[in-house]
């Protein structure tokens, strides 16, 4: 899509953008050359001054680790010299997973079955955490609730002692209020 966003910021010429994309673009790598090089290069060549940041949300307040590359552009002819823009720095307070758990969550339970046949099957360990954990969350994915990643972080609770994290507890990690 990023071809598009380039069709948009030349018809529209706004004075300002900021785009966001997964860290692993800061390694992706098409021919020769960085795809991240190829961005900044094609935004510079539509008349924008472009700021690389890389920011991980937990060092914002957010329980869970989510790594993201920031672009923020100032369209060169609305300002007279460079913006000198600085991307926020990191908050020196952490917040971890075990200060967002709800206790005794209903609905969000995982069978004995799907635990001993995919929770807990060999290869990566999925994150098993609980009111004494003192952790950062990893990433959470769009197909958590799927169960489609034994990647994930599973909470220590629930009928069958195993639970998904509730639909408030995802909020949260996402640093939106319950409401």
């Amino acid at each position: 899509l990023f071809f598009n966003i380039l069709e948009i910021l030349e018809k529209k010429k706004p004075i300002a953008f900021i785009l966001e994309n997964v860290s692993g673009l800061m390694q992706h790598k098409t021919d020769d050359k960085k795809t991240i090089d190829i961005m900044c290069e094609a935004l510079s060549e539509l008349g924008y001054e472009v700021n690389l940041g890389l920011l991980d949300a937990a060092d914002f307040g957010v329980p869970q680790h989510r790594r993201r590359v920031f672009f923020v552009g100032f369209l060169k002819t609305e300002f007279n010299e460079p913006t000198n823009f600085k991307f926020p720095k990191p908050h020196r307070k952490k917040r971890y997973i075990n200060e967002i758990l709800e206790e005794n969550a209903e609905g969000y339970s995982i069978s004995k079955k799907l635990q001993k046949s995919y929770i807990f099957k060999k290869g990566k360990p999925a994150e098993i955490v609980d009111h004494k954990s003192e952790i950062i969350a990893k990433t959470l994915v769009s197909t958590y609730h799927k169960i489609q990643r034994i990647t994930g972080t599973f909470v220590k609770d629930g009928n069958t002692g195993l639970r998904l994290l509730t639909e408030n507890e995802c909020k949260t990690m996402m640093g939106f209020p319950k409401k």
